[in-house]
């Protein structure tokens, strides 16, 4: 086991659960549709109004996050698997300063599971290599989750 891979064992994944009144074939085209993306993606006034998706296993994904003041920070990764309407598995690596790809790449996977009301949405997020990071991610996470549901919802502003 490598440093890397010791680290990641001893912080904690992120794994937030949501229910959501929406059947899952929704759920999961607000996840894989590039037009809703850039409406929702992003916690609170950050949003990713240029997001890319390839929603296909290889695709590939960009969001870059826009932030009240214009900073924008990036983003991306690939679609490592993809089960229409039940699941989304991808990398997940930000940008280095200098605009050039990150490699210090972390997962997400994605559950999207049926109930009597909708859909639970099950999002677990690994590979982190300090808790500074996870928990960043964790706030950062539960903000596009909020997002998200007000998308859903019909109630979310552009931008937030």
């Amino acid at each position: 086991m490598n440093d890397a891979q010791q680290k990641s064992k001893l912080v904690p994944e992120i794994i937030l659960e949501r229910d959501v009144p929406y059947p899952p074939e929704q759920v999961f085209k607000a996840w894989t549709d590039q037009e809703a993306l850039r409406q929702w993606m992003g916690p609170g006034k950050i949003c990713a109004p240029n997001a890319t998706m390839d929603a296909r296993v290889g695709g590939a994904y960009v969001f870059p996050m826009q932030r009240p003041d214009g900073t924008i920070t990036t983003v991306r990764g690939v679609i490592t698997e993809l089960v229409p309407n039940r699941k989304l598995r991808f990398t997940w690596a930000w940008d280095e300063e200098n605009g050039t790809p990150g490699d210090d790449a972390t997962e997400v996977t994605l559950e999207f599971r049926p109930t009597a009301i909708g859909t639970r949405l099950v999002l677990r997020h690994s590979g982190f290599t300090d808790r500074d990071s996870r928990d960043k991610h964790g706030h950062g996470w539960s903000g596009c989750i909020d997002s998200f549901g007000l998308y859903l919802a019909g109630k979310l502003t552009t931008c937030g």
